[in-house]
């Protein structure tokens, strides 16, 4: 049986599950005058970045809040310009790191309101990374906590099996959110119990690998006691 009060991260100074919410791209392209793919195509270079620096410092998983459901309902130029930039990550930025670091790719999300070409960018990193195994890359797109819910439930023939089957199945230690808003906006839930929590008034793009830098380094000094 799963031991559901376990369900926590431990206490290793370094942080093996770390969530990235990389909020403001809208707000940097209207802040430079600059298109969304613009904006957009920095976000996702930046993230390459940050996320190899993180495995490099012996994080093991990075689960990273690309769109909620929610945000399928913006206008549709905004939503091709999301598209159009993370499908390209797919086979480029994410694709690249995945293979330098030899972690796996992970689809967390709704697959079923994502354009066909679109999931299949998804579904084929995933495949080729499938085989790794020094870690994991966590993308969380068209996400919903209580759509995860209902998909594991409905994997899991008791409900001893649900944790077995959630979409991310670790708990994280770390959650980075830009941007200025102090909330987690759906993100992971579940399996963000424990975390701790770092929200930045900077937009992503305004940020540089030495704010994750002091991040990580600020986590390593803290004595988490997760209830007890």
């Amino acid at each position: 049986m799963e031991n559901i009060t376990e369900f926590h991260p431990d206490n290793s100074k370094i942080p093996g599950h770390v969530g990235l919410i990389p909020d403001g791209g809208r707000r940097w392209a209207a802040n430079h005058n600059t298109s969304l793919e613009e904006s957009y195509h920095k976000t996702k270079v930046f993230l390459a970045e940050i996320c190899s620096y993180l495995f490099d410092e012996g994080v093991n998983e990075i689960s990273i809040y690309l769109s909620s459901i929610q945000n399928f309902r913006r206008q549709q130029t905004e939503i091709d310009a999301f598209n159009t930039v993370s499908e390209i990550a797919f086979g480029r930025e994410i694709l690249q790191l995945a293979e330098s670091k030899r972690v796996r790719v992970v689809f967390a999300g709704n697959r079923e309101i994502l354009p066909g070409d679109y999931l299949k960018a998804i579904e084929a990193v995933e495949i080729k990374t499938s085989g790794f195994k020094n870690g994991a890359i966590n993308l969380c797109i068209a996400y919903n906590p209580i759509e995860e819910l209902y998909s594991a439930f409905s994997k899991s023939e008791t409900n001893n099996k649900i944790l077995n089957n959630l979409w991310v199945k670790t708990p994280l230690h770390l959650i980075i959110r830009s941007g200025g808003a102090n909330l987690l906006s759906n993100f992971l839930p579940l399996q963000s119990g424990f975390a701790r929590l770092y929200f930045l008034d900077e937009l992503f793009n305004d940020l540089t690998i030495n704010d994750f830098k002091a991040i990580i380094y600020e986590f390593s000094m803290l004595d988490r006691k997760f209830g007890t």
